[in-house]
Parts: C-alpha cells; sequence; structure tokens
C-alpha cells in the first residue's frame, strides 16, 4: 500500500469525456480566475480613468510578450511529464520539472534588462507621453517578476501532467483572492498604503504571482507528490534539459511571435486610430479572454491526455480526446461569440460611458465572435500537437502567418483603407484566425506526430527507494 496522495489521479476506467473534463474542469476554473483578475484589474483601473486601464492593458500585453516564450517553453513540461508518466516512468517526472524551473530562472534573468526598454518602445509606436509614462512604469515592474512567474508555471504544468489540476486552481484561485486586496490597496490607497495608481496595479499583479506559485511550491514539496514523482532531484540534467529545449524553444517561438504579433496589432496597428478606438480595443480583448482562457485551459488538458496516451503507446485514444476536446471547445467559443454579436454595446457599457468607445467596440466584438469556432480548433489541436512534441512546423507556420496577416494586413487596412475604420484590421485578424485553425486541425488528423520519440534516458538517471505509486 503507498500513502494517499493529495489527489488521486484520473483512472483508465473513466469516461471519455469524465476523463477530459477530471483534468479540463479545474483547469478552466484556473484560466477563468487569470480572467476574472484581469477584469478586476481593467475595472478598477478604469475608475482611475480610461487612459489608465488602456495603459494597463497594452503594457500587459507588451510584458506578457517578454516572458511568453518562456511560457511556450514550459508548456511542454506537461507534455515531457505526462509522456514520462504514462510509460510510469515517475522518475522521469521530477527532474523534467526541476528542469523546466531551471529554465524558468534563465528566461527570467535574461528577461531583466529588456524592462529597461518599455520606455523607447512606446515611444516609438507614437503614443501620448503621458500615455507613455504610464505604460513603462507597468511594463518594468511587472517583467521584473518574469522568473517568479516562469517557475510557478513550471511546478504547475508539472501537477497538471500528474493529474493533479484541482491543486494547480487552488493556488491560483488564492492568487487571484490576494491581488483584489492587494489591488485595492496600493491602486487606490486603502488601508494606510501609498495611492500609486497604474503602478499599484502591477505590484499587485507581481504579489498575486508569489502567492500563487508559493502554494503551489508548498502542495508539491510538503507532500507526498515530491517523494512519489522524484521531486527532490534538482540537479540540472543536460540530457533532460535538452529534450526540453529541442520542443520547448519552437513551442516558445511561436507563443512569442504570436503575443509581439498581436501587441503589435494592439499598440501600433490601433495606434493609428484615436484613443477612444484603442481603448475600444482594449476592452475587447477584456472580452475574448472569457471565451479564450478557459478554452485555453482544455488545450492544456488536452495536452497532458495525449502526451499520457503516447507515453502508454496508445496513440489511437490521443486523437480521440483531442478530437473530444476540439467539439467541447467549439460549443463553448460558439456560445461566447452569439454573446459577443449580440450583447455588444451593453458588455462595452461595463467600461465605459463614451459613445465612441461603446460603438466601435461592439462592431470589434462582433467582428471576434465570428471567428470564435475557428479559434477553437486553434486552440485545441495545437495543445495536442504539442502533446505529441510535434512543435516545430506549426511554429513556423503560426509565426508567419501572424506577423504576415494580424500585423502587416491590418496595418494595411488600418494605413491605406482608413474610410473602413476599426473594421479593416479585425478583418485581417479574423482571416488569420480561420486560417490557422484550419492549418494545425488538418495538420493533426494527418498524423506526423505519432512518429515522434521524446524519451531520452541517461545512464545516470537511476532513483534508488522511489516509491511506484500506480497513474
Amino acid at each position: 500500500m503507498h500513502a494517499p496522495t493529495l489527489e488521486q489521479p484520473a483512472e483508465i476506467s473513466r469516461s471519455p469525456l469524465g476523463e477530459l473534463l477530471f483534468i479540463a474542469l479545474p483547469t478552466i476554473a484556473q484560466m477563468a480566475s487569470y480572467t476574472v483578475a484581469q477584469f478586476i484589474d481593467t475595472y478598477m483601473l478604469s475608475h482611475v480613468g480610461d487612459l489608465e486601464a488602456t495603459a494597463a492593458g497594452q503594457a500587459g500585453l507588451s510584458s506578457f510578450t517578454v516572458i511568453s516564450f518562456g511560457f511556450g517553453v514550459m508548456m511542454l513540461v506537461n507534455a515531457l511529464v505526462s509522456q514520462a508518466a504514462g510509460r510510469k516512468d515517475l522518475a522521469d517526472c521530477g527532474r523534467y520539472m526541476w528542469q523546466g524551473v531551471w529554465t524558468g530562472v534563465l528566461i527570467g534573468l535574461l528577461a531583466l534588462p529588456i524592462s529597461f526598454l518599455g520606455k523607447p518602445l512606446f515611444t516609438a509606436m507614437g503614443h501620448p507621453p503621458e500615455l507613455v509614462r504610464m505604460e513603462t512604469l507597468f511594463f518594468q515592474t511587472t517583467v521584473a517578476f518574469a522568473g517568479f512567474k516562469l517557475c510557478g508555471m513550471a511546478l504547475e504544468q508539472f501537477m497538471l501532467a500528474i493529474q493533479r489540476p484541482r491543486m494547480v486552481l487552488l493556488a491560483a484561485v488564492s492568487g487571484v483572492c490576494c491581488m483584489i486586496p492587494f489591488n485595492y490597496a496600493f491602486i487606490y490607497g486603502m488601508w494606510g498604503a501609498p495611492r500609486l495608481g497604474i503602478l499599484g496595479a502591477a505590484w499587485g499583479l507581481n504579489l498575486a504571482v508569489v502567492v500563487e506559485g508559493g502554494i503551489i511550491a508548498a502542495i508539491i514539496f510538503l507532500s507526498p507528490i515530491a517523494r512519489q514523482y522524484n521531486g527532490f532531484d534538482w540537479r540540472p540534467r543536460w540530457s533532460k534539459m535538452r529534450t526540453l529545449l529541442v520542443t520547448g524553444v519552437p513551442s516558445g517561438f511561436q507563443v512569442v511571435m504570436e503575443v509581439a504579433a498581436w501587441s503589435l496589432f494592439t499598440v501600433w496597428v490601433f495606434g493609428l486610430f484615436p484613443a477612444a478606438y484603442m481603448a475600444a480595443n482594449t476592452y475587447t480583448f477584456r472580452y475574448m479572454s472569457v471565451s479564450f482562457m478557459p478554452a485555453f485551459g482544455l488545450s492544456s488538458a488536452v495536452t497532458a491526455l495525449v502526451g499520457r496516451y503516447i507515453g502508454m503507446g496508445r496513440p489511437d485514444i490521443a486523437a480521440a480526446r483531442a478530437t473530444l476536446g476540439f467539439k467541447v471547445a467549439a460549443v463553448y467559443m460558439v456560445i461566447c461569440g452569439i454573446g459577443f454579436v449580440v450583447f455588444g454595446r451593453a458588455l462595452m457599457d461595463v467600461f465605459s460611458d463614451d459613445p465612441t468607445v461603446i460603438s466601435a467596440g461592439a462592431t470589434l466584438l462582433m467582428l471576434a465572435g465570428v471567428y470564435q469556432f475557428f479559434d477553437a480548433m486553434y486552440l485545441i489541436y495545437n495543445g495536442g500537437l504539442r502533446g505529441a512534441g510535434d512543435t516545430f512546423v506549426p511554429a513556423i507556420t503560426v509565426g508567419t502567418l501572424c506577423w504576415t496577416i494580424v500585423v502587416g494586413g491590418g496595418y494595411l487596412m488600418a494605413k491605406y483603407v482608413p474610410q473602413m475604420g476599426v473594421v479593416g484590421p479585425w478583418l485581417a485578424a479574423s482571416t488569420y484566425g480561420v486560417i490557422v485553425g484550419l492549418f494545425l486541425m488538418l495538420r493533426f488528423h494527418r498524423g506526423k506526430w505519432r512518429t515522434i520519440k521524446l524519451e531520452d534516458k541517461d545512464p545516470s538517471d537511476k532513483v534508488r527507494g522511489l516509491e511506484v505509486v500506480p497513474t
């Protein structure tokens, strides 16, 4: 008999939908908690002013661009640990977790000098001086904590891979719950704290990141999980690190290229329009996160299941779980899209009373709603390919399409077809969503990922006395 863990992993006997939802629902709730955090951040700052809310939205997207490469790499911790768990190599689970932690530390250190590029970046975009000042404060403060966020993400991806999603949810919700009083205190200067405005929102976010990461670390290392999955094997192992980087670097490249493109779309392409349209675009992205973030959580669950079944030698079940994940995500995102189209003006009215912002935002929500089905296709099949380790071709294709269509096409529409207003750039963005969704679905179903082998055994990878638990 082995000691019980905080949460037993899903059993193979679960129904396919039950197995998917066992991981997906807590992960979706985790993503929803991040969406709530973004809404709270924007809502609190909107009571200070539209300019502050816009600055935080655009600087937040820019800071995420800086660390998004690390996010892409950390997602492969999920795939590698899942495959190791599937083949019952529990010692490798802990080793891959730690390679993710060390990689997160390194990327965080490399990101620190970039934090000083905020002011010239936003100035080059042609933003007004006051907006540049606010954006720079938020950007520098959040980028400085990149290493904390990436290390926490490595630990969370490990927990998703060994099918302890509720523990990840607990840490995420705790972080969000702590962010609310942090924001309230530092944005508005309550309870004796200094009134920092937009800088207070950045510090509230950073402190929430520390709380979330600390909780997930405590769950792992103060429970039987660390012993059962070799969690104290903290040494850098170059064979494992190489495997993580070979598959993770393309994934990181894809994420950073896409996030950078959408950041430019927001701060550069929409910088060609008046400030009211920039605010409308910021609020549109906040509502899009309602559909995107939960579906991204479902994508993470698909990554874990695809990796686990590949490790078990059952690629047929891996493919079936990805298809099931797409069906669930498509239903949800289409419902969200219908809501965007029908209730666009009412949704914008939550954030602003400016008629221009409301009218433009309702139009943008209508365009965003149109391609929700294809966005579900993109998210889920991208997660499935990542779980199989198929990251290189998707990274090159998605990165190229995003920069040519979203950035290039969006800029050309805004610059040379100004009579279309905000509709022009978003037509380009919607076209990209359709094309990339179809591409990833077709690549997954062609099945080249079935031939990829990620296991990389090192002769020194031996653990004595490791308790093996059924997975």
